[in-house]
């Protein structure tokens, strides 16, 4: 196995996959990618040219890397300057989930893609390639990484699914975690279920959540590359649901200012060579050496490491004390409250369990970007022996801000000014991204900031609110 979570020895027959998929009554293969703002994009072909899209890929605009939130394209950098340039974008049909038969878009396949130059080079902007990269890293050190995500959503009923700024009508009424608030929404949720089953993805939990008319689904963790194609494939499962159901669906950080945001949750783990869970140990907090780096590494580069993982306008507005939504850089040990917190192995759970969730994520994220800087901040922090300071158990934004400076612990970014810096003055991130990548993604965040300023904060809201 690799460490991308792909088998080095497994070929996949194009030619006898599009004949089982032609068999199912799969008229188009959906090659997906996701970009700069974490969203979706897509090419479709027929079903018989898949073999031919496997071989030479499917023509891509270059602009794709320099596309805002609003669908607008910033040439502000300089490495993609012009509309001029095209890139092959190719299904990675031997990839950890290979090509899904889609149970809620029936006649549709759908698989994912990476993105190569004419000459079948990796491409510097294609962010699969990056997460590859950090996994291969980590495989050299002896590493493999698994991780979940934890994806809240907004559950509206349906007006007009093309009215861009449309109104949320909840389609429950709560109370959060209730019994009777899945039963408001238990005919979305049983096909939510039965679909996520077919198309092979893995499911922890499912609950109503805190915020208004809010549903989590808990992906189980998975080895390398995975994690992000099944979190990938379970929002496009998920929309497709809710459709069949009169529903529509907002995984944006923020859809209504009123309550909480939508967090995407990022659970991850180092295993070692033996398969076992390289965090769990004998040392403070059932942590091992090796954990102990890895959640002072994270700490260390938190600031830089957010800025990727809940990098838009509604990331930011997201970002308030009380809301468990990471407004300040510390970590914890089950506290919920805390940008870094510590899920312990324990008796019932097994020695396996040891995982950090990082709470600053969410569906404006690229997941293989997320991912690839996560690692990488958990492994130099592994590589320099780090330790962590002490764990807090309380919520520190009810202390003063004097307490705070005295324990060391700064607001994350709330700024764009502030994010772009965290950005650009990770030495971290620059490594992981490359100085190409982390130009279009600058100027992405940068294009947003520029449309969001001279507007409102509800109007902001609703432009992302079905984005995602």
């Amino acid at each position: 196995m690799t460490a991308s979570g792909v088998h080095p020895d497994l070929a996949v027959d194009a030619e006898e996959l599009t004949r089982k998929l032609a068999s199912r009554d799969v008229v188009g293969v959906t090659i997906g990618w996701v970009d700069n703002n974490g969203i979706v994009r897509t090419r479709t072909v027929p079903t018989a040219e898949l073999p031919a899209a496997t071989r030479r890929g499917v023509g891509n605009t270059t602009a794709f890397a320099v596309f805002d939130s609003h669908d607008g394209i910033t040439f502000a950098h300089e490495g993609l300057a012009t509309p001029s340039g095209d890139v092959r974008l190719v299904p990675v049909v031997d990839g950890p989930l290979g090509v899904t038969a889609m149970a809620g878009q029936p006649g549709f396949a759908f698989v994912a893609g990476r993105q190569l130059t004419g000459d079948g080079e990796p491409w510097a902007y294609d962010q699969r390639a990056v997460l590859e990269r950090q996994l291969d890293r980590a495989a050299d050190a002896g590493f493999g990484l698994v991780a979940g995500f934890e994806m809240e959503m907004v559950v509206s009923h349906e007006d007009d699914p093309l009215d861009p700024d449309g109104e949320v009508r909840p389609a429950h009424r709560g109370p959060a975690y209730s019994a009777n608030a899945i039963r408001d929404v238990g005919e979305f949720c049983r096909t939510l279920l039965a679909d996520l089953a077919h198309d092979g993805v893995r499911v922890g939990q499912l609950h109503a959540e805190y915020g208004g008319s809010q549903v989590e689904m808990a992906l189980a963790p998975l080895p390398g590359v995975g994690a992000a194609d099944a979190q990938v494939l379970a929002r496009q499962t998920a929309h497709a649901a809710a459709r069949q159901h009169g529903l529509r669906l907002s995984f944006a950080p923020v859809t209504l200012m009123a309550g909480a945001g939508n967090g995407w949750h990022l659970h991850t783990s180092l295993t070692a060579a033996d398969g076992s869970n390289a965090l769990t140990g004998d040392g403070p907090h059932g942590l091992s050496e090796v954990g102990l780096g890895y959640v002072a590494g994270l700490l260390d580069e938190l600031p830089g490491v957010t800025a990727v993982t809940a990098p838009s306008t509604g990331s930011l507005l997201r970002r308030r004390p009380g809301f468990w939504a990471s407004a300040y850089g510390f970590w914890g040990i089950e506290n919920r409250e805390a940008a870094l917190r510590l899920v312990p192995a324990s008796a019932l759970l097994g020695p396996g369990a040891t995982n950090v969730e990082l709470k600053a994520s969410d569906a404006s994220a690229n997941p293989y970007l997320s991912l690839a800087v996560v690692l990488a901040a958990g492994l130099a922090g592994v590589e320099a022996g780090a330790t962590p300071p002490d764990p807090i158990g309380e919520d520190v934004g009810t202390w003063t801000a004097e307490q705070r400076e005295a324990a060391g612990i700064a607001p994350l970014a709330s700024t764009a000014q502030q994010a772009r810096e965290d950005l650009l003055g990770s030495a971290l991130v620059r490594d992981v991204l490359g100085d190409d990548l982390l130009g279009a993604f600058v100027a992405c965040r940068d294009a947003d900031a520029a449309w969001a300023a001279p507007r409102q904060v509800d109007d902001v809201v609703a432009s992302l609110r079905w984005q995602y």
